[in-house]
């Protein structure tokens, strides 16, 4: 059988770039290993962020009812893992849904690159040939460097556990490792989170700060500056200092890309990152492409969202297209309580100005005032940089990412009349700080 596209991998980045396609007249097939979704649907976002709002929901409502007036009592019991399930089963079929009913053809089988024009597909005994190929095949945790690895479960099982552990050490202090550590300690783990440095090394000592009074309420004992040695049977982690113990062990430290069988076969440069692309996507062999976790990135976390804008641009410049993709603008966030979120390139920002959300009308009237809306700008007063600590950071940063994306002047922002009272209303009061014109705060 013979398709204009192959695209192996049908997650963030390869379903779109599958319907893109399709919708334009081209027969494509998605070849997905496992389920449809990648890791966001399956092992990342969606499980992750169910169980910590889940989480955030237990630990907070009966605080936020005291705030209100209100006598709010919580239970929590192990359904939520058959929710978390039920949602996670839901989208990764609707991913194949989207995907039949753009015309394109998907398959569930592992897939091996042949030859220069063909894929096998090894579950279904069958090759299929191609014109363009896109790997999209993401990435899978990073484990086998920590000795004795096969005694812990990886940060994707961590997610997708159906019970809450007595006793839990999660060893890596990055995005993940923190999500773990704060969610199953607010639904009953006694938590220990090891890291080799500091935690959240890349953020900010301001939003960091507000991280660890969090996990300290929260119950997780922090060790930081913590080698592992060895991960032992019976939940024992040995560092340099001393032995740990736990029911479980989680290490989430870090993951690395998923290399199709046979890509030796294609003439394609990569190496431990990734596989090498230029801004169009497109790899060392002209006729193939690459989007997602799967690619080597140069400053930039690897999200799904950055892996669906590739996935797109992939498949127009298929079509014919020349867009490229671009970094400068792509939104973080760290699903704590309190959320931190993160948009831009903090070394082009010459000026900073930060506005507390306890100065924040609704942000007072939510009863969530801890953090802060923090803005760069360069040398032109051009919005570069935007950093937020506090609740529904996740929805706030969108906001701050179309700004700098679109190079704003921190003046006209000041004068753009945002609804008040909002959470959003800080970034224009972030803006007008610059200017000494953010009357809410005392001077």
């Amino acid at each position: 059988m013979k398709y204009d596209v192959v695209v192996i991998g049908g997650g963030s980045a390869g379903y779109i770039a599958a319907i893109t396609l399709a919708r334009k007249g081209l027969k494509v097939l998605v070849a997905e290993k496992k389920k449809f979704g990648g890791t966001c649907v399956n092992n990342g976002c969606v499980s992750s962020i169910f169980l910590y709002d889940t989480s955030f929901l237990f630990a907070r409502l009966p605080d936020i009812g005291n705030y209100y007036g209100l006598d709010i009592n919580v239970k929590l019991t192990n359904s939520i893992f058959n929710k978390r399930n039920e949602i996670v089963d839901y989208l990764s079929e609707a991913g194949r849904k989207l995907i039949e009913n753009s015309g394109a053809e998907a398959v569930l089988s592992n897939a091996e690159i042949k030859s220069e024009r063909e894929v096998r597909l090894t579950d279904l005994d069958k090759d299929v040939e191609f014109n363009w190929l896109i790997i999209a095949t993401g990435s899978s945790p990073d484990v086998e460097g920590v000795k004795g690895y096969e005694y812990a479960i990886d940060e994707d099982r961590a997610v997708n556990l159906n019970y809450t552990p007595s006793d839990m050490i999660v060893v890596g202090g990055g995005y993940a490792g923190v999500e773990i550590a704060q969610i199953y300690a607010r639904l009953g783990s006694s938590v220990k989170l090891l890291t080799r440095s500091k935690i959240l090394k890349e953020i900010s000592d301001d939003a960091r700060q507000y991280i660890y009074d969090a996990l300290d309420f929260d119950g997780v004992d922090i060790y930081e500056n913590r080698k592992v040695k060895e991960i032992m049977p019976g939940g024992k982690v040995v560092t340099e200092d001393e032995t740990y113990e736990g029911d479980i062990v989680v290490l989430a430290t870090g993951r690395k890309p998923n290399i199709p069988r046979g890509l030796c076969r294609l003439g394609v440069e990569y190496d431990d990152d990734g596989i090498v692309v230029d801004k169009n996507l497109r790899t060392t062999n002209p006729r193939v492409f690459a989007a997602g976790d799967v690619i080597k990135k140069p400053y930039v976390r690897k999200t799904a969202h950055i892996a669906i804008v590739e996935g797109l641009i992939a498949a127009l410049n298929i079509l014919g297209k020349n867009v490229g993709v671009e970094y400068d603008y792509v939104p973080q966030v760290i699903y704590t309580d309190p959320q931190v979120a993160v948009v831009g390139r903090e070394d082009k920002a010459k000026k900073f100005y930060k506005f507390p959300l306890s100065a924040n009308t609704r942000a007072i009237i939510h009863g969530m005032r801890d953090g802060y809306v923090k803005l760069g700008i360069n040398e032109d007063n051009r919005l570069v940089y935007g950093e937020i600590v506090g609740y529904n950071a996740e929805e706030l940063i969108n906001s701050i990412t179309l700004a700098v994306k679109m190079k704003v002047n921190v003046e006209e922002l000041s004068f753009v009349p945002l609804v008040h009272p909002s959470i959003s209303d800080a970034i224009i009061n972030a803006a007008r700080g610059f200017n000494n014109l953010d009357a809410d705060v005392f001077k």
